[in-house]
């Protein structure tokens, strides 16, 4: 029979890294049910008996506010440990304890463990580890993650610590709220009914947090006892660490920002070398996959509908997923280097003034930065955002920033219509509409997603900078690569078929896009759209460059199908370049053009929004509000046009 060991502690505590060491290859990750706060599970095997391991989402309290918070909070009062197991940071040992306090009370065997001796020790930090141990009344353990040959010890002191069943000892922190006069202890205890899990005090001091002054003077009393408990436990010597000259740069309200943009761009750079080859490798396998398919499919007599979807639609379906998956490895292992030297924090303090005013926090400049090279990079990209309010209001603003592709396909449409000059003008217009998409959208969602104590300021520790830890980066990136594929391949594959059913020419009597698009032309024209616009405008939320091979199609009529996913190699021809002018005028194509920007982005970027947040109901209403706004700009634009071009 397994024992369940829980890992509880504070961002940047090193949880992570401990939860690697331990279980090794024998884990995976998802998301907790019915949210986007990342669940990791693993297990690993001491003298015969198996221990699975749950890392639960990084918190300074338990103290339920945020979903990661919440999800934390409620796997401890579920009774489901055997073992908790509350990593703390030795460097900052006053402030990591805090959660320690929290679970004081909690009837389930505990054990401390003082992560990153390593670091307390340079800083002249002295930590009486037994000494600790007898005061709590629990075992304490002082360890260094980064240190791969300690983990058999570790697991040894956990399987120890779990046979124990030893539990917090609540008496000297009870006392501190006996003292106060101000809070109806007494009263309060035993108002909740749940005492085998929690002591009576427990449940009434939970009681007392409900409130702010309740909360205000619980956090004193735990400061208090925590101050007591270090009392002769710690020595320091030498003095209080200062930030280094490097920091006082990367901190500074002016250069701070700059060094964090010059960062963020050589890491997405970084990811684009890795991610390069992969894209490469997907969509070259197109044609080696398609061959032989179409050769079979034709050998066999195989009905044209499902020939063309076996070797269009699906090899098209794996190089787009393949690539998606590319781009998640890379703009990973980027950032996780980032976040496990300890500079993402430094990112979120430079940038946090500037990302209130959008209702978010400074973690959120490095998805919507990322989001101009690939959409779906800056929605893998914000994991790093703790808070899933204001995870998923930063993946809705991701959708409003125009991709590589579309800053590529619209200055090249804006040049055939317009010339060089007008085109920088469109892009100036592509700018201002952007930044002003990013408030619309923070202003209709951001109460709806994000709490009034969530909103604003952040208060983050600066942790010290680490080595990176390459292990467990190479490990948790291909885990995420191959989660983000193997989920993604379905939700693409069944945008894509259906796609392809409706732009399939059945029978020689038209697609039923095509028949869609000549009935509803009276309409789309108000958008300044003929029906073949519209087609591709539609198009575009598959790939932004099959638009150009639809369009294409539908004035010279061919094939819609192999135009739209073969758009790769289609590009820009002399002669499309030529036709465009005689089919669109210039109030159209200005129209045209803002409404495939702000369009809903390619399927891999809602495959990957989807995977993030498993919310259909605000997937779909993200889909809605981008088809809404792009139509909405299209026709605002055109009108525009109209009064200037008469």
């Amino acid at each position: 029979m397994s024992k369940m060991i829980v890992l509880l502690g504070q961002p940047n505590s090193g949880k992570s890294t401990v939860f690697n060491g331990l279980t090794g290859a024998h884990q995976h990750v998802g998301n907790w049910p019915g949210k986007t706060v990342e669940r990791k599970e693993g297990r690993f095997t001491y003298n015969g008996t198996e221990y699975d391991v749950i890392d639960l989402p990084g918190s300074y309290s338990l103290s339920a506010g945020s979903d990661e918070e919440r999800i934390t909070a409620d796997y401890i009062r579920s009774g489901r440990a055997d073992l908790v197991a509350i990593l703390v940071d030795s460097s900052q040992l006053e402030r990591s304890l805090y959660m320690y306090t929290d679970f004081i009370g909690t009837n389930i065997p505990v054990v401390l463990v003082l992560n990153l001796m390593d670091v307390a020790e340079k800083k002249g930090i002295h930590i009486d580890v037994d000494k600790l141990s007898r005061r709590t009344g629990i075992p304490v353990i002082g360890f260094v993650a980064s240190d791969a040959k300690r983990y058999g010890e570790l697991k040894e002191q956990l399987a120890k610590a779990a046979a124990s069943g030893k539990v917090a000892d609540q008496s000297e922190l009870v006392g501190y709220y006996r003292q106060d006069s101000a809070l109806p202890f007494d009263s309060l205890a035993g108002s909740q009914k749940d005492e085998k899990l929690f002591t009576r005090e427990k449940l009434a001091i939970s009681e007392l947090e409900k409130t702010d002054k309740g909360l205000m003077l619980s956090g004193k009393h735990k400061y208090e006892y925590i101050d007591k408990l270090l009392d002769g436990v710690v020595r320091k010597q030498g003095s209080e660490a200062k930030l280094t000259g490097f920091d006082k740069k990367a901190l500074g309200r002016h250069s701070g920002k700059w060094i964090a943009l010059g960062i963020i761009v050589a890491a997405l750079a970084a990811a684009m070398v890795i991610a390069a080859p992969i894209m490469g490798l997907g969509f070259g396998l197109v044609p080696v996959i398609s061959g032989p398919l179409e050769n079979l499919m034709t050998s066999l007599n195989v009905w044209k509908p499902i020939a063309e979807l076996i070797y269009v639609v699906l090899p098209n379906v794996l190089a787009f997923t393949i690539s998606m998956a590319g781009f998640v490895l890379g703009v990973t292992f980027a950032f996780a280097i980032i976040e496990d030297v300890g500079y993402m924090a430094r990112i979120s303090v430079v940038f946090n003034s500037a990302m209130e005013r959008l209702g978010l926090q400074g973690k959120s400049v490095c998805s919507l930065l990322m989001s101009m090279g690939c959409n779906m990079a800056g929605v893998a990209g914000s994991r790093v955002i703790d808070n899933s309010g204001q995870r998923f209001l930063t993946m809705m603003l991701v959708w409003s920033i125009p991709c590589g592709s579309t800053l590529s396909l619209a200055p090249m449409l804006a040049t055939v219509f317009y010339g060089p000059v007008g085109a920088i003008a469109v892009v100036f217009l592509m700018l201002f509409a952007t930044i002003g998409s990013l408030f619309l959208v923070s202003l209709i969602f951001k109460g709806k997603l994000i709490s009034e104590e969530d909103k604003g300021g952040i208060v983050m520790e600066l942790p010290p900078y680490h080595k990176p830890k390459w292990g467990h980066i190479v490990r948790a990136t291909l885990m995420k690569a191959w989660d983000i594929f193997s989920r993604a391949f379905r939700v693409i594959a069944i945008v894509s078929i259906v796609f392809y059913l409706l732009s399939y020419n059945w029978f020689d009597s038209g697609s039923i896009l095509t028949k869609v698009g000549q009935v509803i032309e009276p309409v789309t024209s108000w958008f300044g759209m003929t029906w073949q616009m519209f087609m591709a405008y539609i198009s575009s939320m598959v790939t932004k460059e099959s638009l150009l091979g639809v369009i294409n199609a539908l004035y010279s009529n061919t094939d819609m199908v192999n135009a739209a996913f073969n758009a790769k190699s289609l590009g820009m021809t002399e002669n499309m370049m030529a036709l465009l002018p005689q089919v669109i005028n210039k109030a159209q194509a200005l129209g045209f053009i803002m409404a495939i920007v702000f369009n809903v982005p390619c399927t891999m970027t809602v495959a990957a929004t989807f995977r993030e947040n498993h919310s259909k109901k605000w997937i779909a209403l993200s889909v809605v509000y981008y088809l809404v706004f792009s139509l909405a700009l299209a026709f605002i634009f055109y009108h525009i046009g109209l009064l200037i071009w008469h």
